[in-house]
């Protein structure tokens, strides 16, 4: 190029800069919108909160007492048995076959063998006017032992609670000791875990009242066909 068509040298100079700063500026831009974008991101998803799960009990509601005066007798109800699948919080349902599907977002208040454990408890007391010896610090006062074992508890979404249960009552101050067996099902009204749940209670009232009759029958005051003198 000959002299009278090169710029002058000074201005050769400013053009030079003012493009890199050009280039400069946007390549700041774009960092800056990328950094925003990630900060964004990351703000979102540390507001989320995790969902916290529904929680359930066994306990039905029980009606007051009718009944105001001392309890009739005195129960030592024993730790429930459990298949060792089924001893934890989360509720499990039975699927087609072998599957079983343990739901993180609906638990117990309790690992199951608790829960069952508590609302036998509380229902037997309901329907014998009793106290339980281990809640009422009575220990080596119970008239009647009672064990219970749940050797299969299987529920369906949307179908029926179904439970194979065997218990034992056994008097502490002599009198006859009875071994019983029974199976026990309710139906869910729905398709919701809600409805499970309240079948669960169902089906485990009718538990309470085989147990509480073969209470009655150790007490010489009934029979029940579900037991066998031990």
């Amino acid at each position: 190029m000959s002299a009278a068509a090169r710029p002058p040298e000074g201005r050769a100079s400013f053009l030079g800069e003012d493009v890199a700063q050009r280039q400069e500026g946007t390549s700041v831009s774009k960092f800056v919108r990328m950094a925003a974008a990630l900060a964004a991101a990351a703000g979102a998803g540390g507001c989320a909160a995790p969902q916290a799960p529904a929680i359930y009990t066994l306990q039905a509601e029980q009606p007051a007492p009718a009944d105001v005066s001392g309890p009739a007798l005195v129960l030592d109800v024993a730790p429930v048995a459990l298949p060792e699948r089924l001893q934890r919080r989360q509720i499990v349902l039975r699927e087609d076959g072998a599957q079983v599907q343990m739901l993180d977002r609906h638990r117990w208040s309790a690992p199951l063998g608790d829960e069952l454990h508590d609302a036998l408890s509380s229902a037997l007391q309901a329907r014998l006017h009793a106290v339980d010896a281990a809640k009422a610090g009575l220990a080596g006062k119970a008239a009647y032992r009672v064990n219970v074992e749940f050797s299969r508890l299987d529920a369906k979404q949307g179908g029926a609670v179904r439970a194979a249960v065997s218990w034992s009552v056994r008097p502490l101050q002599g009198g006859r000791a009875l071994v019983c067996l029974g199976t026990f099902e309710q139906a869910a009204a729905g398709g919701s875990v809600a409805d499970v749940v309240v079948a669960h209670q169902g089906m485990l009232g009718r538990v309470a009242d085989a147990v509480a009759a073969s209470v009655r029958a150790a007490g010489g005051s009934g029979v029940t066909p579900n037991c066998s003198p031990a």
